[in-house]
């Protein structure tokens, strides 16, 4: 392995190690403060329950139960599991360069992980106790595994790349959402069908046992089949309001009618699907949904600790546009040309229409800008070889 990674993994660890411990953190506040009480209770009682004594499924349980283990084995001092993030997002910057070298010359895969050790977003991420470091690393070993396992029919790799996929539902849904798409890139890529099938079927049962567990306490709970939370036609109903407006409005007049749990997701997502509806010929509405939605989730970093974020401040905005508009560009042109590259466009653009029709912020863009670091640079590589070429004319 290049020495330069090592140098490139130090570079990262530093600069994460150097956030962390000079800087003094806010308060907890919204997601954040809830994932901790629920990480305290849950050793205190037993009770996975968000925001409430009693049990529920608002969130998954995945980032609440590796919170609590933490503050059993270190105490509830939150410097520890920032430091334990620090950790986690200098592994996830190895897996993306792992991943590049599969389709990149070295030198490449080397400035890829030197973009992902100076992002500015990446270093303050680990500052927040929020699910995006521990379910960005997931989809990078998922993706990572899932390339090795299918190029290889490694049963090991397969198994893995389910286990890390029930692992990163377990944080976030998001990527239960994504294997469609992906399914389909492989069958119509994969010449093998005994390999793709092959493929569904270790991934498959190894993230059905991780995930069952949750499938049947919430049956137990509930009296029926939830698989995820009862928070999903949240973000939906977010993602209907033009610009956001009046959407704390419609969400206070839900609350007041004070239904259950079920109940009041079942009302989110029907009003939901009515706002729809309603505005399918409104133009605010339609610019929001083609363009809005898009300038809202890839114009900015995710910065959600901008009072202290100072650490390569001047850096953030210009490199987070340049990588995505060079991102985008790379993504489509991966498409044209065929490159085996082109599985991660068909994760990128699958991932990105998902979030177009939720609530589309740069906080849920997070877990897929190593990729976008990846298309950028592959956007540089086919630069330069053009440009070998032509000058050895």
């Amino acid at each position: 392995m290049n020495k330069w990674i090592y140098v490139v993994l130090a570079i990262a660890l530093g600069l994460r190690v150097y956030y962390i411990v000079t800087n003094t953190f806010p308060p907890l506040e919204g997601d954040a403060f809830g994932y901790d009480k629920m990480a305290k209770q849950f050793l205190d009682t037993g009770v996975l329950g968000y925001l409430k004594t009693t049990p529920n499924a608002f969130v998954m349980p995945g980032f609440p139960v590796l919170l609590s283990a933490v503050y059993l084995i270190f105490g509830t001092d939150l410097i520890w599991f920032r430091l334990l993030q620090v950790i986690l997002s200098v592994i996830t910057l190895f897996v993306v360069y792992k991943i590049s070298q599969k389709f990149m010359k070295e030198s490449y895969c080397i400035l890829i992980a030197a973009i992902m050790a100076i992002y500015p977003g990446f270093i303050y991420a680990n500052g927040l106790v929020l699910t995006e470091v521990s379910f960005t690393l997931l989809m990078a070993l998922f993706l990572w595994m899932l390339w090795l396992g299918v190029e290889s029919g490694s049963k090991i790799h397969l198994v893995l790349c389910g286990a890390c996929l029930g692992m990163s539902v377990m944080f976030r849904p998001t990527l239960a959402t994504l294997i469609v798409p992906i399914i389909a890139f492989f069958i119509m890529q994969v010449p093998s069908k005994k390999r793709i099938l092959q493929s569904i079927l270790y991934v498959g049962l190894s993230s059905f046992v991780l995930v069952l567990p949750w499938w049947i306490r919430n049956y137990l709970l509930f009296d029926k089949l939830v698989l995820f939370t009862t928070s999903g036609g949240n973000p939906f109903l977010w993602g209907v309001h033009p610009y956001l407006i009046g959407v704390l409005d419609t969400f206070n007049a839900i609350y007041k009618l004070n239904p259950d749990e079920l109940s009041r997701n079942q009302l989110w997502t029907s009003k939901a699907k009515e706002m729809f509806a309603d505005q399918m010929h409104n133009g605010l509405f339609i610019k929001w949904f083609v363009f809005g939605k898009m300038n809202l989730f890839w114009k900015l970093p995710w910065v959600e600790n901008g009072e202290i974020a100072h650490l390569l401040e001047k850096l953030r905005n210009p490199l987070h546009l340049l990588l995505v508009i060079g991102g985008w560009i790379g993504i489509w042109l991966s498409v044209i040309r065929r490159s085996p590259l082109q599985w991660i466009a068909v994760v990128m653009i699958s991932y990105t229409i998902l979030h177009q029709v939720m609530l589309a912020i740069p906080r849920y863009a997070f877990p897929v800008m190593p990729y976008m670091i990846i298309m950028f640079v592959y956007v540089l590589s086919s630069a330069t070889d053009l440009l070998r070429k032509r000058l050895a004319r």
